[in-house]
């Protein structure tokens, strides 16, 4: 970690390993942890029986400052992104991350709420693919954070669980896959709710943390208009 040039009291620079990237965020707001990249992980295992669902765009709701649309960029170079974010400070960060990492040609970061993205026509039915790591605590699910940046980007304040499930179907194009990271103890809830929106959960991955045989965190691919049936993977024990 290192203060980047100019910003030492505002922003880092990270440099996380085996991406050759480089990711500015800021120094006490909102910092991402290691989500995203178990997400992207899952993704690429799974390369070869997704690959025709991952072509075309992709979308990253809730993009942050842009860690997985950056990451998975790396990982699938034919690959468009776009992310979607609703706080402009992350998404200015978003924007200057690709550009210092050469891939503002490849990745669009546009501020906006998703619900609204969403609604527009010619969104319906674009994407092949939406990934998300979504806020995961319902807004009234604990004490919010006295960080503004934070608050929103844990709380289920600007869209519930039921809206990410509802925009996600009218984004996603048929037979489009949802891939996204989210807490365990939540999983009977957000099957639920995809398949009351005909995105059919179709492989599960569970990530405990050390010396814990309770999950913490899911990993979950979904896809639209797709018969039941999952495949529930060995779980990840993560160091």
């Amino acid at each position: 970690m290192e203060p980047a040039s100019g910003e030492s009291r505002q922003t880092t620079l990270e440099r996380p390993p085996g991406y050759d990237l480089v990711i500015e965020q800021p120094a006490r707001g909102y910092r991402y942890n290691q989500d995203p990249f178990h997400l992207a992980r899952f993704i690429a295992q799974h390369a070869e029986e997704w690959r025709t669902r991952f072509a075309g765009e992709c979308l990253d709701l809730g993009c942050g400052v842009g860690v997985l649309a950056l990451v998975l960029a790396r990982i699938f170079p034919e690959t468009r992104f776009t992310g979607i974010e609703i706080q402009p400070e992350l998404a200015d960060l978003a924007r200057a991350n690709c550009r210092r990492n050469r891939l503002e040609q490849r990745i669009q970061i546009i501020t906006a709420d998703y619900r609204d993205f969403s609604r527009q026509n010619s969104n319906c039915g674009r994407f092949s693919t939406v990934v998300s790591n979504p806020p995961y605590y319902p807004a009234a699910g604990g004490r919010l954070n006295h960080c503004p940046q934070k608050r929103l980007a844990r709380h289920e304040l600007a869209g519930d669980l039921a809206d990410l499930a509802r925009n996600t179907a009218r984004l996603l194009a048929p037979k489009g896959s949802l891939l996204m990271v989210f807490p365990a103890e939540r999983l009977f809830e957000l099957s639920y709710l995809l398949q009351q929106h005909k995105l059919e959960p179709k492989h599960l991955k569970l990530i405990h943390p050390q010396n814990s045989d309770r999950a913490a965190t899911l990993l979950l691919a979904a896809r639209k208009n797709s018969a039941p049936g999952v495949i529930i993977e060995n779980p990840l024990q993560t160091g």
